[in-house]
Order: C-alpha cells, then sequence, then structure tokens
C-alpha cells in the first residue's frame, strides 16, 4: 500500500492526494459527509460559553457519534490562559470521560500544564490514546510524556531553530509521533521534510512509521 501524508490536527485543511488530515471543527459546525473529523470544547471556549457547559457537553456528546468524528480535540489545558485553571480542569475530566465512553481517542491542547496532563491520565486510568498536538518541549518533557504513554504531535516549531523541540525532536519516540499543519499555511509535506532533516532518516521510512502510529490508534 503506498504510504500517505497524515496531518494528525489541522484547522485549516489543503487539499491534495495521498493526504489523510483530521479536521478540527467547532461545535456549530455540522460535519461532513467526506473525511476525518475532530470535535471539543476548547479551554478558552469557557469564558463564551458561559454556564452552558451541559448545553455545550450535550452538543458535544451528539457530535462525537458520526463515524467520521474520529478524535475528541482540541481538549486540553492552558496555565497562560484568563480562564481559571480549576474551571478548564473540570471541563477536561468531563471530556475525559466521553473520550473513554465514546472510544475517541484524544487530542490535547497543553500550554505549561505536562504535569496535570499525566496527572489527569493516572487518575482516570484513560486508555484511549492521547496525542499532544503542537509539542515544543525539551527531551525531558518528552520522555515523561511518552512514559505515560502520550503521543506527541510536532509542527511548525520544526522550522524554526530557537524553538525547544527543534533542537530536541532527534531524540523523540518515533512510536509516538505524529506531524501537523495546525493552522500554518504551509502544507504538511513541508513539516515531514523539516522532521526528515532534523532526523537523519529516509522520507519514505518517516512516512510509513508514522501511518503505522495511526493505524495503531484509529484501527
Amino acid at each position: 500500500m503506498e504510504t500517505i501524508f497524515v496531518d494528525i490536527h489541522t484547522h485549516a485543511p489543503k487539499s491534495g492526494n495521498h493526504l489523510l488530515q483530521i479536521i478540527n471543527l467547532d461545535l456549530g459546525q455540522d460535519c461532513p459527509e467526506h473525511g476525518y473529523f475532530s470535535y471539543s470544547i476548547h479551554p478558552w471556549a469557557l469564558d463564551s460559553i458561559g454556564f452552558q457547559i451541559e448545553t455545550a457537553m450535550r452538543r458535544l456528546e451528539e457530535r462525537l457519534q458520526s463515524t467520521n468524528v474520529i478524535a475528541l480535540g482540541e481538549a486540553g489545558l492552558d496555565k497562560m490562559h484568563k480562564t481559571t485553571f480549576e474551571r478548564q480542569i473540570a471541563l477536561f475530566e468531563h471530556q475525559i470521560a466521553l473520550s473513554e465512553a465514546l472510544h475517541k481517542p484524544m487530542i490535547l491542547h497543553d500550554v505549561r500544564s505536562h504535569n496535570e496532563i499525566i496527572a489527569m491520565r493516572k487518575k482516570h486510568k484513560a486508555k484511549q490514546a492521547w496525542i499532544l498536538h503542537g509539542f515544543n518541549g525539551t527531551e525531558q518533557d518528552m520522555k515523561q510524556l511518552v512514559g505515560q504513554g502520550i503521543f506527541l504531535s510536532v509542527g511548525e516549531s520544526l522550522l524554526h531553530p530557537e524553538k525547544r523541540i527543534y533542537a530536541a525532536f532527534p531524540a523523540v519516540d518515533l512510536d509516538f509521533l505524529f506531524l501537523e499543519t495546525d493552522m500554518a499555511e504551509v502544507g504538511i509535506e513541508t513539516i515531514y521534510e523539516a522532521a526528515v532533516q532534523r532526523l537523519g532518516m529516509d522520507f519514505s521510512l518517516l512516512k510509513e512509521q508514522i501511518q503505522s502510529n495511526f493505524r495503531h490508534i484509529f484501527q
């Protein structure tokens, strides 16, 4: 089978042959008939949702019933956002429970919250795969997260040598790696090219590895 480019998380879908992408949708958007998609309640959305969290959770559960909605995301924690961290944790725990109940892997938003995310995974004994998107941490961060079975998705930061992940990337565990475009204008092929250069490996082997990781999670 010919290998494909996997873009595990994008808000700016691209067209092209041999491209598999998980497109992140807002709860107000209907799910298209074709493609792969994710829905969640982002921690930044808490302020706009206000006291309508129960209504939003019901809508989220409805959205996740579609067969081509293959992940819950992006959900998570953000210590840099003005929303109180306690409210973020409560929302995150609700979505963990929903992920487990519906057998949907999670795509995670994480800003300075590695320890809390790991603690939540342990607390809930989560069995669904978690993919931490936009990862830009150190080699120590990578080992800590992968040690708890959390996958790492790296994006446009690989194009910028000043980013922490640029230096740490050669030490990444390939069995726990994904690549993404998120909101970047560049295509996923550009991210793959940067990854290959940092890893010093064959382009086709990286494509095969990430495609294998995708199959492992999403069957």
